[in-house]
């Protein structure tokens, strides 16, 4: 009998059983389990182009920021030395790595299902039964040695097959969530970095303008106790150069933090990180190219995670259909056997055995029914998370791209501002020495001056962290090798 016209038969057996149990559900699964399920996208709405385009008279600096190697786009010896070690000595991507190997692992396990197990067993008796040989001197013997083949369970519905394609889909999954960890370590290690570069400008402003205020204080007591000033002035003077080294310590504090976040960044111990270059020698495109949203759908890793997800779910539920088709398992034995262990291997004492089985639920208080409404829901769920998914990519890459816009000009006026108050303190110290304005005017041309500048300095590391942001938006950084297992 061929396996096919076996398969109809059985499946003609199974429809006719329960046709008369009255199984509308059982016998729709019985009819529909045999087909393979095809994995159908969920249908997203995908915008034409960006809401915010970064296009200046059609220049283009950076085409194709996703498709940059991460040490292109990053183009700092220190910061690609962090990354490179933030790469092989981070925990977080060391788990999600291992997390491939374990999926990998549950696939050996659900693929091997599919195939049968071959064990070699061997059995000796020597025994002696008293009552049985009236003569109570026989000693009875067995032996054999075989090769057998433990239940296997032929897979003529699939079942095993989707189990094993589920399976595989989330060490695919695991890849993907792997790749966007990659790329998230590479953007948080590229914006710590520059978050110390900010602090590293802020404490340098902060401690010219903490040098300046004490020489206005030095002049302040001596204008004093020349009668020109009041007791007033000094105290002003004073209480803006302590607000001056208040904030000296905060940016002591930050920088230590942020040196701390970073060092566990790199599977280090809390400490100091070495670092020599400064934010605002550091180059900005004048523009950046994001492609087209469509690409994003490849691109990113949590998106691809989500698919994978989502086509593993599908076999899942595709498995459990199955699972109310009837079962039919074999086992076999193939060795030699004796009642004489001496004449155990002589000719004419080999032996075997077949043993198939076959069994059809029937009755099991609906757990296969649960079965398949668990798998259903779950696949809608899945749904949902990579609809959202997939919304939330385009969310952050047009807040990248509006960010760096808005970000370019606010820079620009910031240097027009840090300018005008350059210029303002110069022309109040001017008119305060001259008699003509209040140490007051003074102390606030001081504090105006000193805020734009540090409002200047994180603004240049906004605008460079987005860039970074963008690149992650857009996947760029995540691993160029994805995991590739055969079903």
């Amino acid at each position: 009998m061929s396996r096919s016209t076996l398969r109809t038969g059985l499946l003609d057996i199974a429809l006719a059983r329960f046709g008369r149990l009255g199984c509308p559900l059982v016998v729709a699964a019985l009819v529909g389990g045999c087909q393979p399920s095809d994995f159908v996208r969920p249908s997203v709405e995908v915008p034409e182009h960006w809401r915010l385009t970064t296009e200046r008279d059609g220049h283009d600096d950076t085409a194709d920021l996703a498709s940059l190697p991460w040490n292109v786009l990053l183009p700092i010896p220190e910061l690609q030395a962090l990354i490179e070690e933030a790469l092989v000595a981070n925990a977080t991507l060391r788990i999600a790595i291992e997390r491939i190997e374990l999926a990998r692992a549950q696939y050996g396990i659900e693929h091997a299902a599919r195939f049968p197990a071959v064990n070699a067993t061997g059995a000796g008796t020597r025994e002696r039964m008293p009552g049985i040989d009236p003569s109570g001197n026989r000693v009875g013997e067995s032996g054999s040695v075989a090769l057998s083949i433990p239940a296997w369970e032929i897979d003529l519905w699939g079942r095993l097959a989707a189990r094993s394609e589920a399976a595989r889909r989330e060490v695919l999954a695991s890849a993907a969530q792997a790749d966007g960890v990659r790329a998230s370590l590479i953007a948080q290690v590229a914006s710590l970095y520059l978050e110390l570069l900010d602090l590293d400008a802020q404490r340098e402003i902060t401690r010219r303008t903490i040098e300046g205020r004490r020489k206005a204080l030095r002049l302040t007591r001596a204008r004093f106790d020349e009668g020109v000033s009041s007791i007033l002035d000094v105290r002003q003077a004073e209480s803006v150069l302590a607000g001056s080294e208040q904030a000296l310590a905060d940016q002591a504090r930050r920088i230590a933090q942020a040196e701390n976040a970073l060092a566990l960044l790199l599977g280090r111990n809390p400490g100091p990180i070495l670092r020599s270059a400064r934010l605002d020698a550091l180059d900005t495109p004048v523009r950046l190219d994001a492609g087209l949203p469509s690409a994003l759908l490849q691109r990113r890793p949590d998106i691809r995670a989500a698919e994978e997800a989502l086509r593993a779910a599908g076999a899942n539920l595709d498995a459990a259909r199955k699972a109310f088709l009837p079962r039919i398992t074999l086992t076999t034995l193939l060795g030699f056997a004796s009642t004489d262990l001496g004449e155990l291997f002589d000719g004419n004492r080999y032996a075997w055995s077949l043993q198939p089985s076959f069994g059809l639920p029937l009755f099991d208080a609906g757990r296969l029914r649960s079965g398949v409404a668990a798998a259903e829901a779950q696949q809608r769920i899945l749904v949902e998370q990579y609809k959202a998914t997939i919304r939330q990519a385009f969310r952050e890459v047009s807040d990248a791209l509006v960010a760096f816009e808005r970000l370019s000009e606010q820079r620009e006026a910031m240097s027009r501002v840090v300018q005008a108050n350059r210029e303002r303190l110069r022309v109040t110290n001017a008119r305060y020495l001259a008699g003509i304005s209040s140490y007051f005017e003074v102390i606030d041309a001081e504090r105006q001056l000193f805020d734009s500048e540090l409002s200047q300095s994180q603004t240049s590391r906004a605008l460079q962290q987005s860039i970074v942001q963008l690149y992650q938006a857009l996947g760029g950084g995540s691993s160029t090798a994805p995991a590739q297992i055969r079903s």
